[in-house]
C-alpha cells in the first residue's frame, strides 16, 4: 500500500473528480473512500475516465483502492461490499474496512454492536478468500475491539489494516495498538492528520514551524513525515494541486526528521490529556 493516500471524506461531484484526476497525474496511487461518504460512484467515474485517456499510463493494477463498510450496512456486509465494488467500477478492492465498531441507530451499549462486528469480520475474511478484496481491516476500533477479533473469531487479525484518527494532539492510542499487537503484523493508517484544522490555525504550536523552517518544509509536511517516521501510513485530503504535491512530497522528509523533532511533535499532547477530535469509539461496547 502506498504510504500516502488521497482522502476523499466530504468530497463529491466535480470537485472530487478533479481532485482524483490531479492526484493521479502527479503520482498518487492510493485512494481512500467509504460507502458512508456517498462518493464511490464519482470516484468510479473519475477512474474510468482516467483509464480511458489516450495519454494516461495508469491502469487498475497500478492503484490501491480502499473503501469501508458503513455502520448502516452491518447486517448485510456482503451485499454492501458488492455494491461498493460495482459503484467503483472495479472487480475487487485492495482494502475493505469495517468503518465503525458499532451499528447505526443502536446505543453504544447495545449487544448488537459486538455480535454484528464479529459477524462482519467473518464475512470480510470470506470475501478475502474469494478474491473480492485483497486485504481487510478495521477503522476506529479500540484495542479491546481488536482483542475480541482475536479471541472470538477463527480468523484473528494477523496482517490486518487499522485505520484511525492520528495527529500530534491524539496519537497514543495508535501507538498502544502498534506495540500491543506487534506480533499481529498490523498496518496502521492515520486520518485527520490536520487535526480538523488545528494544524492550520494561528495557535498551532510554534515547534512545528521551527522544525519546518529548519528543514525547508511546511508544518503539514512535518506532521505527515512525523507519522510516516512512526511507520504509520497517512491519508491527506485536498482539492488544491499545490497542497496535493506538498502532501505527496512529505515522503522525502522521512529520515530527515531527527529523534528530537519527533519527540517535540509527540510532546504537543501529553498522556491523559490528548484531544480526540473525531467520533470516539471508546464508548462502543
Amino acid at each position: 500500500m502506498p504510504n500516502i493516500g488521497l482522502g476523499t471524506f466530504r468530497l463529491k461531484g466535480q470537485a472530487l473528480r478533479q481532485a482524483v484526476k490531479e492526484a493521479m497525474r502527479i503520482g498518487y496511487r492510493h485512494i481512500d473512500t467509504a460507502a458512508i461518504y456517498q462518493n464511490e460512484k464519482d470516484i468510479g467515474l473519475a477512474l474510468q475516465n482516467l483509464y480511458n485517456e489516450p495519454s494516461s499510463r495508469v491502469s487498475r493494477s497500478d492503484l490501491w483502492i480502499t473503501s469501508k463498510l458503513s455502520p448502516y450496512d452491518m447486517k448485510n456486509p456482503r451485499a454492501a461490499l458488492l455494491k461498493t465494488v460495482a459503484s467503483l467500477q472495479t472487480d475487487y478492492l485492495d482494502l475493505y474496512l469495517i468503518h465503525w465498531p458499532g451499528v447505526a441507530r443502536k446505543p453504544a451499549s447495545h449487544s448488537d454492536n459486538k455480535r454484528l462486528r464479529i459477524e462482519a469480520w467473518n464475512v470480510l475474511n470470506e470475501a478475502k478468500r474469494e478474491g473480492l478484496v485483497r486485504h481487510i481491516g478495521i477503522s476506529n476500533f479500540t484495542p479491546q475491539h481488536l482483542q475480541e477479533l482475536i479471541d472470538e473469531t477463527k480468523y484473528g487479525i494477523q496482517g490486518a489494516f487499522v485505520q484511525m484518527e492520528i495527529h500530534p494532539w491524539y496519537w497514543r492510542d495508535a501507538s498502544e495498538i502498534q506495540s500491543r499487537f506487534a506480533e499481529q503484523n498490523l498496518t496502521m493508517v492515520g486520518y485527520a492528520l490536520l487535526a480538523e484544522g488545528k494544524l492550520l490555525g494561528d495557535d498551532c504550536p510554534h515547534v512545528l514551524d521551527e522544525i519546518g523552517q529548519r528543514l525547508g518544509i511546511t508544518r503539514v509536511q512535518v506532521v505527515l513525515a512525523w507519522a510516516l517516521t512512526r511507520k504509520w501510513a497517512v491519508l491527506a485530503r485536498s482539492v488544491d494541486e499545490n497542497h496535493l504535491r506538498q502532501n505527496l512530497a512529505a515522503c522525502t522528509s522521512v529520515g530527515v526528521l531527527t529523534s528530537q523533532d519527533c519527540a517535540a511533535s509527540d510532546a504537543i499532547s501529553s498522556p491523559g490529556e490528548e484531544n480526540k477530535l473525531c467520533w470516539d469509539p471508546r464508548k462502543v461496547i
